[in-house]
């Protein structure tokens, strides 16, 4: 198999893993890593298993997982074996696994797998993004008067800066969704289900994959590998339709800073 068929194989692998334990998720032993910031064995079990899928056919290859932390190499898999986890564990199903690929300081490939509804979302550097064989060909809202916006947070964002961010978002007759899993986020942008999503602290795990795959797809985003320190501090997250961009950066001027990912077509 190719390096793209190994990418799909092992993010499927995993999350297909992690739908095993979302359904005996009452076994599980939950340990606490931060304020709301919770991991289990499941976590630990699918990420050990893609490493050990992507090791057999790339042995000199490296790794940047959420669990395991990191392995150096020229080329680097990412990955969050469980983007969710609280839903998981609280047994909403609204989770996946995701798995990007980086190569020389570029994200080249990412794969997502929603285990619940058995749908793969992955794109490769200027060759589009597909859900499952469709390839994504996706329009957005176009004011953010009929745009559903998405909102990730963290402990990190004070709740004050939140209720700022979400009043200026309901004051432009938007509409607002939490979900609860970044990645999985990302590729309901990617797919024209919401048309603007912002965090500024989602790490790398969650943000790359569904960054490029939205990218892809035809909309605008954040350049997460813009700074060199991405590995170790968490970077803003940004996607929106084209033609909704100069909106919301006049609502969060913000946005205005964020450096975006340009294409080499």
């Amino acid at each position: 198999m190719n390096t793209s068929d190994i990418g799909a194989h092992a993010v499927k692998q995993g999350a297909s893993l992690a739908l095993q334990y979302f359904q005996k998720r009452s076994e599980l032993t939950i340990d606490l890593k931060g304020h709301q910031d919770y991991i289990s064995e499941a976590d630990l079990a699918v990420e050990a298993l893609i490493r050990q899928i992507i090791t057999k056919s790339f042995p000199n290859d490296g790794f940047l997982g959420e669990e395991y932390g990191q392995k150096a190499g020229t080329r680097q898999w990412v990955i969050d074996p469980i983007d969710g986890t609280t839903n998981f564990l609280r047994g909403i199903p609204y989770f996946c696994t995701t798995l990007a690929l980086v190569d020389n300081e570029e994200v080249i490939s990412g794969w997502i797998y929603d285990p619940v509804h058995e749908d793969l979302y992955s794109a490769h550097l200027n060759s589009g993004a597909w859900k499952n064989t469709e390839k994504l060909e996706t329009s957005w809202r176009t004011s953010l008067d009929t745009a559903l916006v998405g909102i990730c947070h963290s402990s990190l964002l004070t709740a004050q800066e939140l209720t700022a961010r979400m009043e200026g978002v309901l004051q432009r007759g938007s509409i607002l969704r939490q979900p609860g899993a970044g990645g999985l986020m990302l590729c309901d942008l990617a797919c024209g289900k919401i048309d603007v999503l912002f965090d500024q602290h989602l790490k790398p795990w969650d943000a790359i994959a569904g960054l490029l795959i939205a990218f892809e797809a035809g909309a605008i985003v954040s350049d997460y590998l813009y700074n060199s320190d991405w590995r170790i501090t968490s970077q803003p997250t940004f996607a929106c339709g084209p033609e909704i961009y100069a909106e919301v950066c006049d609502l969060w001027p913000l946005v205005q800073k964020i450096p975006l990912l340009q294409s080499n077509r």
